[in-house]
């Protein structure tokens, strides 16, 4: 493990072009950046101008920063979390999943796993994302051009806007006064709407439109399923390609836990709810790890795990080996049994015999006895399929 601290201000500006590994992002209240790596001092390439740092990293990384720094990510192989970082943050690249917590305004490029999102301050823009979307909390706006999967979104104060969900669709309150919630999903929406709600509902869908909202009447207009619920100060505008579910919702208590994910309309998103939270667990646990084993040597610890690794490899390619002959000298064995079974019935149904074929090549010879060699099959089977060979 490797560990530098660089003092900066309460706002440096960190760049990261490249990290090889997972990264780990969060704000603390000090003066300083601080770098912990799981590989060694070579594993990163640091530059500084003043107030700007520039990092190429090789391997895992946690990075702690102030909070009002502003963060720019280029690419990152793994998995990227960032927790508690108020600046400005873009980011380029993540070849896994990205977690957000408790950040300032974000802008996410092309994302190639799931994210969860949670409490952001600010607007969270989205290029394109592979997986499945989880946003809970934000105060500004929250757009996507693509989900690949399933988005599941609550507690959206600025409007929503996606272009394209690959799959299902899951909104829950609070409908904003004054914000749009644009919805274009490739199978169902839930949406849970609270009874307090000013909503002016605009929906097109390849399925049925079902409503358990009382008080709210739907009328086809144009093909449009068009309703208002009070004053119809926000508009919910939807397209999907399967049904329409409208369900009542329960008034907001709290900003941290949402009284909205009922048993049967969660299980979907139950999986990347999981998952993100080992993804955190991991994290933190990694963290320790890298903390609390510092004043050991690394690098005998790692010859240790290299040669523990290489012995597993060898007994593992020697079992390989041992399975791959077993099932050739099974196979040879049931093909001769194949061989005499058949030519016991040729003798009791009175079938005539196959031709003889011309005797056994020098070559197949050399091949059959080399099987013996081999411990592949046994001297009385090598017999056996020289007489197959020959037609015998």
């Amino acid at each position: 493990m490797f560990k530098q601290t660089i003092a900066t201000s309460s706002a440096p500006s960190i760049t990261i072009t490249d990290c090889l590994g997972d990264l780990i992002v969060r704000g603390a209240e000090e003066s300083h950046v601080s770098i912990r790596l799981r590989g060694a001092a070579d594993d990163l390439t640091l530059e500084q101008e003043g107030e700007e740092l520039t990092l190429h990293i090789h391997s895992d990384c946690t990075l702690t920063c102030p909070p009002d720094s502003t963060l720019t990510v280029e690419t990152v192989r793994g998995d990227l979390k960032i927790k508690e970082v108020r600046g400005c943050v873009t980011v380029s690249t993540v070849y896994g999943d990205v977690i957000l917590q408790v950040t300032g305004a974000i802008e996410l490029g092309q994302i190639y796993g799931h994210m969860n999102a949670r409490d952001i301050v600010g607007d969270l823009r989205v290029e394109s994302l592979s997986g499945d979307a989880r946003v809970r909390g934000v105060e500004g706006q929250f757009s996507a051009r693509h989900i690949g999967s399933d988005l599941k979104a609550e507690g959206v104060r600025g409007g929503l806007k996606t272009e394209q969900i690959g799959a299902d669709a899951w909104l829950g309150p609070p409908f904003s006064p004054g914000a749009t919630y644009l919805v274009n999903a490739g199978s169902d929406l839930i949406a849970h709407i609270p009874p307090d709600a000013d909503l002016r509902l605009s929906l097109q869908a390849g399925g049925r439109v079902r409503s358990r909202i009382p008080d709210l009447s739907l009328e086809d207009v144009g093909g449009e399923m068009q309703g208002t619920l009070g004053d119809g100060e926000a508009h919910l505008k939807a397209t999907v390609g399967g049904s329409v579910s409208l369900r009542p919702a329960e008034p907001e208590t709290g900003p941290t836990e949402s009284p909205y994910l009922d048993f049967a309309t969660d299980l979907e998103g139950l999986g990347a709810q999981i998952e993100a939270r080992i993804s955190e667990a991991m994290a933190e646990i990694d963290l320790r790890l890298q903390e609390s084993l510092g004043g050991l040597d690394s690098e005998r610890m790692r010859r240790q795990i290299e040669q523990v690794t290489n012995h597993t490899l060898e007994r593992t390619k020697r079992a390989a080996e041992r399975a791959r002959q077993a099932a050739e000298r099974e196979a040879e064995q049931a093909r001769l049994r194949t061989e005499r079974a058949e030519r016991r019935w040729r003798r009791v149904s009175g079938q005539p015999a196959r031709p003889k074929r011309e005797p056994a090549t020098e070559e197949e010879r050399l091949r059959v006895l080399r099987m013996v060699e081999d411990g592949k099959i046994t001297p009385e089977q090598a017999a056996e399929l020289l007489a197959a060979l020959e037609g015998r």
